[in-house]
């Protein structure tokens, strides 16, 4: 039986020390609950994989913050992360990394698959934030399915597919104090009775670092084995530095490979709205804050560690110690496929 006493504890103490944040999640939640059933009501009859656009990326890279661009028109479905296991109608999700060969086959993913870049899945979760209610296209947003580029785009030819990287030592650091991914059942409040000291949190914060560096690096190097042109491939860091000039990539991209996206246009304005994931306490003054987030945060030994971790799987010709990548998208194309 639950202690209700010490639930009510644990918010109080949630709120003594980070008011700001529960203040941002309140209204969230709030907003959320009163717009549920306008974000359901739509009609989407174009089913054809050719409308949908993929916006793939490990998570903490961005991605939502780029689909949400893409779907800011009102012609444009948003569909969220339809491989979570939160998702109602794909119950248990997929394991991390999961990965496929090109032409490989199973029944389950396939099944799903057709239903959500043919427009057909309906759920609470992958509609949230959904408000177009007549869409004449869609945009799938995922960061589970990294590992399954290769799959998708033998699959689904006709489909676009943008693939968004990151330095993994900003989405390793996202992630561990976010206390989410391989280390979340010790780092994250929402699961626990208690919350971490700081002493403990001092000790777990590297290693948890660690761990989401080794997946990120996981889901690159099976996810780039079988990359090629007809996948439009951005780096973070350039996005959010010169975000007009890559959004106007990107509008090319997609209107070249598809009619539903032809004639498509980015609003400018929303370029600069904080995406509905975002959880940063403080949002950084300029491009290069967001870039370089992560350093400073770690002890020179575990900087070293990580970025052995990334050499290991010959990765680091992308990214270094730098918080930029050390090459262009097309550069890519262009390396050793891995098997």
């Amino acid at each position: 039986m639950r202690d209700p006493e010490h639930a009510w504890s644990r918010r109080l103490g949630r709120i003594s020390r980070e008011p700001d944040r529960v203040l941002k999640w309140a209204r969230w939640y709030v907003t959320k609950q009163s717009t549920t059933l306008g974000h359901e009501l739509f009609l989407d009859q174009d089913h054809d994989v050719a409308s949908t656009a993929l916006v793939l990326g490990s998570a903490r890279s961005g991605t939502t913050w780029v689909a949400e661009v893409l779907a800011a028109g009102s012609e444009t479905r948003f569909i969220m992360e339809p491989f979570d296991d939160r998702c109602s109608q794909f119950r248990g999700g997929l394991p991390d990394a999961t990965y496929l060969s090109p032409g490989a086959h199973n029944d389950r993913l396939e099944y799903f698959a057709d239903k959500v870049f043919s427009g057909h899945l309906r759920s609470k979760w992958t509609d949230q934030y959904n408000h177009a209610h007549h869409p004449s296209r869609r945009v799938v947003k995922d960061v589970r399915t990294v590992a399954l580029l290769g799959w998708f785009a033998a699959r689904y030819p006709s489909m676009p597919i943008i693939y968004l990287i990151r330095h993994p030592f900003a989405t390793a650091w996202s992630m561990a104090t976010l206390g989410w991914g391989t280390h979340g059942s010790l780092l994250g409040e929402r699961a626990r009775l208690d919350a971490p000291t700081e002493a403990e949190r001092k000790i777990l914060l590297p290693q948890a670092f660690l761990a989401e560096v080794t997946r990120w690096c996981v889901e690159q190097d099976r996810g780039l084995r079988h990359l090629d042109p007809t996948i439009h491939v951005a780096f973070y860091e350039t996005v959010v530095e010169n975000p007009l000039s890559s959004f106007t990539e990107m509008t090319e991209y997609l209107g070249g490979r598809s009619s539903a996206w032809k004639g498509w246009m980015p609003d400018v304005a929303s370029f600069d709205r904080p995406s509905k994931t975002s959880v940063r306490r403080d949002a950084p003054d300029s491009a290069s804050q967001w870039v370089e987030s992560w350093q400073g945060e770690l002890p020179e030994e575990i900087i070293k560690n990580a970025l052995e971790i990334v050499r290991s799987f010959g990765l680091d010709e992308i990214y270094g110690i730098e918080p930029a990548p050390n090459l262009k998208p097309s550069d890519l194309w262009r390396r050793e496929t891995r098997q």
